[in-house]
């Protein structure tokens, strides 16, 4: 947020006034990995573009306890799960604001641009801090996405970056921004990309005895997204933040490789509208407020063409869903070491399909009362959470009604002064409602569900510090959790079809390591080190006389792990990345038959920026996989091998 402050300097005299050029201040404070009390990991947007990653989904699978299930191509599916507790429980936040889905419960991520973006982190239970909307503490875990702020350098009035790449499988994404200072206390950005790829990629792939050569077909996208941001600081210092956002898409679903038969038919088209203000003012130093209003409206269409479909061969789905959401969090801090925060939620949400009749509405009310005691080498904060949830289906019937409190606590103690280091622990119980989906969708649906629980509690220890004349810094993280998922929601067979039903119980153990360091080389030359790694054991409790008992959940590996370095240098700067993951199985028994090898992904970056007056050119290639690797995330869903892209982004 930009904030504007007129200075004044007097001489000794006071009889002459030197009024001095206006300062912007655009920095938002960096959420501190150590000092945190959840575990929590950082990507900064400078890192996104050095290191080349390419989606939104690319950061997020190299945070150590995740998970991303990835159906393949640029425009395949793309969903995030932390610690196994499934993608219903981890919250997605643009600009402060939770992302939501009531029919599916997922979001998907590869729809997010990374051009924009100035910051992605991933906090494990809740962020640190109180002041947040109750949707916010609802989550185990939250996805945070970052919007860059411009900087208005020099007194300038505005300023432009455009940007292209382009490469491998007929990518083509050109992307535009532009802001400017409407006023001395306003900005406006102008954000715009465009992406066409047609996703056809050649695999190798294994299908029991048989090695499959072929190429990957109905794999491509057409895709075009565009928002504008306001920014504004009032009179009275508080501020206002509005944006208005849009997304259109239209790609082919490339389905599972079927031996001998390469043809897909299925086709998902997507929009998405929405508009969100915020409102934050501090009063005093004792008392502040904010506020959050957002409409949201997603329609998609499902089509899929097979002779089997009664209706001349073709089914096609329409869903359309709308939101109505408003927030509203008081901070209160009545001595030096304590504060409190009250925040209130409230959404309607409505479902209108083709595939059913009951047109769901969903009433929802979230209320949390937290406190934060902060003394020296402690701080502590506890969290009460109160949900409830009411749902009407057509003509008024009642459909469902839920309500739950949940606690949560934190700690965070530094036991030396004279060391930069920390113990922290969390405690957290948090529910997932059943989604319109999992209530509702066709015979499937099961009115009497109730919602799943999930119990997270995490030790670890934090340090930072530059124990070597040649470092700037090193960072080191270590969390060993244990989480309890019970009346998971799967689905089930009855007598004649599937029912979605709690029956599911799940035990997660894990270990989390993370480092990150600096080296000064020389004058202008520096190399940044990152690597992550994770161990992690879920099994299913459910029933003690099942063959699958005690056995690893599918699409869970026990080990994963990633590492980066980037080397900068005057005249050009180089970046490595890889990642890591074992073997794991696609169904609930671990038999050979399930298994899913593992692989490991390597990425090169090449990058030099030029200066000129008020330009900045940069050019960027990339290539990724390139040991041509051949692999699925998903069973039967081959990703791409060797790929190569070029970026050209010019800034003034």
């Amino acid at each position: 947020m930009g904030i504007s402050f007129p200075m004044q300097a007097q001489q000794v005299d006071t009889t002459q006034i030197y009024e001095l050029q206006q300062v912007d201040v655009s920095a938002e404070k960096r959420p501190s990995v150590v000092r945190s009390l959840t575990p929590v990991q950082i990507v900064e947007g400078e890192e996104i573009a050095r290191l080349g990653y390419q989606s939104l989904a690319d950061v997020v699978r190299r945070f150590a306890g995740v998970a991303v299930k990835d159906y393949g191509g640029i425009g395949g599916l793309k969903t995030v799960s932390v610690r196994s507790l499934g993608a219903n429980h981890t919250a997605v936040v643009y600009d402060g604001i939770v992302v939501s889905n009531c029919q599916a419960g997922q979001i998907d991520i590869g729809r997010f641009s990374l051009d924009n973006v100035a910051r992605v982190s991933l906090a494990v239970g809740q962020e640190s801090h109180i002041f947040q909307s109750a949707r916010m503490f609802a989550s185990a875990g939250v996805l945070n996405i970052q919007s860059e702020i411009p900087d208005f350098r020099e007194n300038r009035l505005y300023g432009l970056k455009a940007q292209i790449k382009g490469g491998s499988f007929g990518l083509i994404n050109p992307a535009m921004r532009y802001f400017a200072r409407l006023s001395p206390r306003t900005k406006i950005v102008l954000d715009g990309d465009f992406m066409r790829a047609d996703g056809t990629y050649p695999f190798r792939h294994k299908n029991g005895n048989f090695m499959i050569h072929g190429k990957r077909y109905n794999s491509d996208i057409l895709s075009w997204h565009s928002e504008i941001n306001l920014y504004t600081v009032l009179k009275d210092s508080s501020h206002w933040n509005t944006k208005a956002y849009y997304f259109d898409s239209k790609r082919g679903l490339p389905g599972n490789i079927i031996l001998y038969n390469p043809y897909a038919a299925e086709r998902l088209w997507d929009k998405n509208f929405f508009i969100q203000s915020g409102y934050e003012k501090h009063f005093d130093r004792k008392w502040a407020l904010k506020t959050a209003l957002k409409y949201n409206y997603s329609w998609n269409k499902y089509r899929d063409i097979n002779p089997a479909y009664p209706d001349k061969g073709v089914l096609e789905d329409r869903h359309r869903q709308q939101e109505y959401y408003v927030s509203a969090t008081a901070l209160f801090r009545p001595i030096e070491n304590w504060a409190f925060s009250l925040a209130t939620d409230g959404a309607v949400n409505t479902l209108r399909t083709t595939v059913d009749t009951l047109d769901p509405v969903r009433y929802s009310a979230l209320a949390a009362f937290s406190a934060r005691y902060q003394y020296r080498f402690l701080t502590v904060t506890a969290v009460i959470l109160h949900t409830w949830m009411k749902d009407k289906g057509k003509a008024g019937n009642s459909l469902a009604d839920h309500y739950k409190c949940t606690p949560s606590v934190g700690l965070s103690l530094r036991p030396w002064d004279t060391q930069n280091l920390y113990i922290r622990f969390l405690y957290k119980h948090t529910f997932r409602l059943p989604t319109f989906n999992d209530l509702y969708y066709l015979r499937m649906g099961n009115t009497n569900l109730r919602p799943e629980l999930a119990r997270e509690y995490n030790v670890g220890i934090t340090w930072s510090g530059a124990p070597f004349q040649f470092t700037d810094f090193i960072t080191f993280t270590a969390d060993v959790y244990y989480n309890r998922v019970d009346d998971k929601i799967v689905a089930r067979p009855t007598n004649y079809v599937w029912k979605m039903m709690n029956m599911g119980k799940v035990d997660i153990t894990g270990v989390d390591l993370n480092f990150t360091g600096d080296i000064s080389l020389a004058a202008r030359i520096r190399l940044s080190l990152s690597a992550n790694y994770t161990w992690q054991k879920a099994v299913d409790v459910t029933n003690p006389d099942k063959e699958n008992y005690k056995d690893q959940i599918p699409y869970t590996p026990q080990h994963t792990g990633n590492g980066a370095f980037a080397l900068e240098m005057p005249w050009v700067s180089l970046s490595y990345t890889c990642i890591a993951v074992g073997e794991r199985y696609s169904l609930p028994q671990n038999i050979e038959q399930n298994l899913i090898p593992g692989y490991v992904e390597h990425g090169l970056s090449v990058s030099r920026e030029f200066e000129w007056k008020n330009c900045a050119l940069r050019l960027q290639a990339e290539c990724v996989n390139f040991t041509d690797k051949q692999y699925a995330v998903i069973k039967d869903y081959p990703m791409p091998g060797r790929s190569w892209r070029f970026t050209g982004r010019i800034r003034f």
